[in-house]
């Protein structure tokens, strides 16, 4: 603005200037440089100096005109210069408007690419985070499906030490029983013997009491004396038996029902192998010489057959014998059972059997009878 101002004025110097140049010329060459010459009149000399100062005045109103003019023609520069600065100054604005608009465009832009970066990066974290969870997963079930399967071995091992100490156990249960049944067995044989001795006993004394009249207050004497000490020994054994028996009520009582079931059942068998057991040696003893051996030899594998059916055998065993001496009372009662040569587990297998069978059958004829009585078997114990 300063500086249109500055333009300004310079322009009015400059037309002053040229306004009194021009003046001053006009003064010059109105001036005569001629002699002078006598005036005609004064008045013409009057209406030369009039017609200049109308000129002069013409003159001025022409520079003012112009200058009229210059300042018109000024002012429309001045205002097409206004209006150029200000279409400039609005293009600028426009212009400013826009790069400010393209700025915001741009930082929209980016601030949205930003965004999605942000965005994209935070997937990825997540995603990292998810297969870093993924992996500690699988890891976990890894180390819980070792620690089951460590697990499942322990528990097989203790199953398997268990059973091998429940197999122990019934094997030391078995022997102990079957250890029982032959001290049992050999008790009530035992006992029997002992009461067949003293019957025999008796009988004998009442015998000689007969022969020997005069001996008859001694032997009275004896025989009650034997009698207490029977008596006395027998109360010792029949205490020994309960005390004992006492002791392996509770672990006997299950064995007890089970041998009295099968005492009533083997009862009721007994019966019917009998008469099997009597036509397989029949059978056996048609082909045999002689009719006193055919008996003793069809009891003979009668009393066998018996044995063999109370042992407790195995494969080991298998194509071994053993000799057993039997002595029997009159009824088939086994008094006592020992073994002779052989292998010394069907030895033991025989001697027990026979004690658990504690009776056998035994003929009816006395002849016969008396050859049994005292009899020594070879047991197979597979019928061999």
């Amino acid at each position: 603005m300063e500086r249109d101002v500055k333009r300004g004025l310079s322009s009015y110097v400059i037309v002053s200037l040229l306004l009194h140049l021009i003046i001053g010329i006009i003064l010059l060459v109105g001036l005569d440089f001629s002699k002078p010459k006598r005036p005609a009149a004064s008045g013409q000399i009057v209406q030369a100096v009039m017609m200049d100062e109308n000129f002069l005045n013409q003159q001025a109103d022409q520079i003012q005109q112009k200058q009229a003019k210059q300042q018109a023609v000024k002012k429309e520069k001045e205002d097409a210069e206004r209006t150029r600065r200000e279409r400039i100054e609005e293009q600028e604005r426009l212009q400013a408007a826009e790069e400010q608009r393209k700025s915001a465009e741009e930082a929209v832009r980016k601030a949205e690419a930003d965004k999605q970066m942000k965005i994209a990066e935070q997937k990825r974290a997540e995603e990292k985070t998810k297969a870093a969870e993924e992996a500690r997963k699988v890891e976990e079930q890894k180390a819980k499906a070792a620690e089951e399967a460590r697990k499942l071995e322990e528990t097989k091992a203790l199953a398997l030490k268990k059973k091998k100490e429940e197999e122990r156990e019934k094997a030391e249960a078995e022997q102990k029983a079957k250890a029982d049944a032959e001290k049992k067995a050999k008790a009530d044989a035992e006992k029997k013997a002992k009461a067949e001795a003293a019957k025999k006993a008796q009988e004998e004394a009442q015998k000689k009491a007969q022969a020997e009249a005069d001996k008859k207050a001694k032997a009275e004497a004896e025989k009650k004396a034997k009698a207490e000490a029977d008596k006395k020994a027998k109360a010792e054994a029949d205490k020994k038996a309960k005390a004992e028996a006492a002791k392996q009520a509770k672990e006997d009582a299950e064995r007890k029902r089970k041998a009295d079931e099968e005492a009533k059942l083997q009862q009721e068998l007994e019966a019917q192998m009998q008469q099997g057991l009597e036509a397989e040696a029949n059978a056996r003893a048609q082909a045999r010489s002689g009719q006193a051996a055919g008996e003793v030899d069809k009891y003979g594998a009668m009393i066998v057959d018996t044995i063999r059916r109370y042992m407790l055998t195995d494969q080991t065993m298998k194509g071994k014998t053993c000799t057993l001496r039997l002595k029997l009372a009159p009824d088939g009662f086994i008094i006592s059972a020992d073994t002779g040569s052989g292998d010394p587990a069907v030895c033991r297998a025989g001697k027990a059997a026979a004690l658990k069978a504690g009776k056998v059958p035994v003929p009816k004829d006395p002849a016969a009878f008396a050859q049994l009585q005292d009899i020594n078997l070879l047991v197979d114990p597979f019928g061999g």
